[in-house]
């Protein structure tokens, strides 16, 4: 589930490592922290630490500031609230934009945060005054999530106008725009820095590789993807969508290692612990839900929210999770550690990824598969002038179980060389790819996916 698309040449960037969505950092004790040592290390606990009411709207973001003292929400009536972690209380409070906010970043030296909002702006903001340092005009409709990198060097938007864009940090200029087919839901950042990855309301999420400008796509989910997050390792890309499920990607080669099976509302947030050993997922069906990605299994499903769960991030020092909901309250969790003998829930679903394909025999014979059902279907006189080209994937069998257009050409003629019916005609379990090329001259060109093993 993987496709090498067109060089995107605006833009080349080397960037330092990149904050991801969840945040950072967290004031080691809470002044209402009721929970004894032996409840945190059991498993068991389902009761927050602490909670702060916000009674501005439904809190779609919460960001972390980096040394852990303060936390910043924003809400759908567009206004956004400093905290003070220590001492509980709310420092201040910005009227900041004209729509909902649904996200929110603060900078990794934790003087800056940054707000996006369906007002089609990004404002910057002094973190320690309140005061209104930049806004950035450039998106033509919501902007659905932002990141920033770790060096103040960079900003990375997403939004309703089907594109992603990079902006300087924080000056505010534009550096290139990412062009995707569909609303985009999420960004996050590779821990490197080298990669962008993007989920789209298609269901569809793309890695871009910002040094180069090329970009894969990855499909295995059925309904729009919500949240995105790398692993603190940058070996491993979650995502978390609509169609009620989390999944665990090896990005590089595109395969679905696990998809975690529990939720029964959309999932809206992903966050992976400080150590890389659990995931956090908030949902649209009022709980948070703790994994242990070694097993596989839910350790602790927290359900004190009355109303959706929008956002969750972990703090970067300790072993807390902060979420926000639209019951307009910021809960604070103690969460086990994992291990594996803490299973307090049966095992989740766990879909496991596909066996690779290593044998050059087995890659011929599924190259002449795939040209042989495209071959079939294709009897029209070519009347396009541009070459169409492909993303194609099968089943174990050598089915073609999905395909895509990757050039504006491909989009358009997709009717006229009957590769329409394939468009996600089978299951989301793909088994290997393939670049299909279909020349003006009639030719038909089928090659095993550069990258794929």
């Amino acid at each position: 589930m993987i496709s090498k698309a067109v060089k995107w040449k605006s833009l080349a960037l080397t960037l330092t490592a990149v904050v991801t969505a969840a945040g950072i950092g967290l004031y080691r004790y809470f002044a209402e922290l009721e929970t004894t040592v032996s409840q945190f290390k059991s498993g068991l606990l389902t009761q927050y630490s602490s909670s702060f009411k916000d009674n501005s709207g439904w809190i779609y973001a919460i960001a972390l500031s980096p040394d852990g003292k303060t936390l910043a929400s924003g809400c759908y009536s567009g206004i956004i609230k400093i905290w003070n972690l220590q001492t509980g209380k709310l420092l201040y409070t910005l009227k900041a934009h004209t729509d909902a906010i649904e996200s929110l970043a603060i900078s990794p030296d934790g003087n800056l945060l940054a707000s996006g909002s369906w007002d089609n702006r990004i404002k910057l903001w002094n973190l320690k005054t309140g005061i209104l340092i930049n806004t950035l005009k450039g998106h033509a409709d919501d902007v659905k999530a932002i990141s920033i990198s770790p060096d103040g060097r960079l900003l990375a938007s997403g939004s309703t106008d089907k594109t992603v864009k990079l902006w300087n940090f924080p000056n505010g200029k534009l550096l290139g725009t990412l062009q995707d087919t569909d609303w985009i839901q999420s960004v996050a950042f590779s821990p490197d820095s080298k990669i962008l990855a993007t989920g789209s309301e298609d269901g569809t999420i793309k890695i871009w590789w910002l040094d180069d400008g090329g970009n894969y796509t990855l499909t295995g989910h059925s309904g729009p993807v919500t949240s995105v997050a790398f692993s603190p390792d940058g070996k491993t890309l979650a995502s978390g969508s609509a169609d009620k499920t989390v999944k665990l990607w090896q990005f590089t080669n595109g395969k679905v290692l696990h998809t975690l099976i529990g939720h029964s509302g959309p999932v809206l947030s992903v966050a992976f612990s400080p150590d890389g050993q659990a995931l956090a997922s908030g949902s649209y069906d009022k709980t948070i839900k703790f994994w242990n990605l070694k097993t596989g299994e839910l350790i602790t499903n927290f359900a004190e929210h009355s109303k959706p769960v929008w956002s969750v991030a972990f703090s970067s020092q300790d072993t807390v999770l902060a979420s926000g909901s639209a019951d307009e309250t910021i809960k604070f969790w103690p969460v086990p550690v994992p291990r594996a003998t803490q299973v307090n829930s049966p095992a989740p679903e766990v879909e496991a990824a596909p066996s690779e394909i290593i044998s050059p025999g087995e890659i011929a014979q599924l190259n002449r598969k795939v040209y042989d059902q495209i071959d079939k279907n294709w009897r029209s006189t070519p009347t396009f002038s541009t070459s169409l080209v492909y993303r194609v994937a099968v089943n174990e069998e050598g089915v073609i179980t999905d395909c895509q257009p990757l050039n504006q050409a491909a989009g358009d003629f997709i009717q006229q060389v009957s590769l329409s019916s394939f468009r996600k005609a089978g299951k989301n379990q793909h088994f290997s790819q393939f670049k299909v090329v279909l020349k003006p001259s009639g030719v038909l060109e089928v090659s095993p996916w550069e990258g794929w093993s």
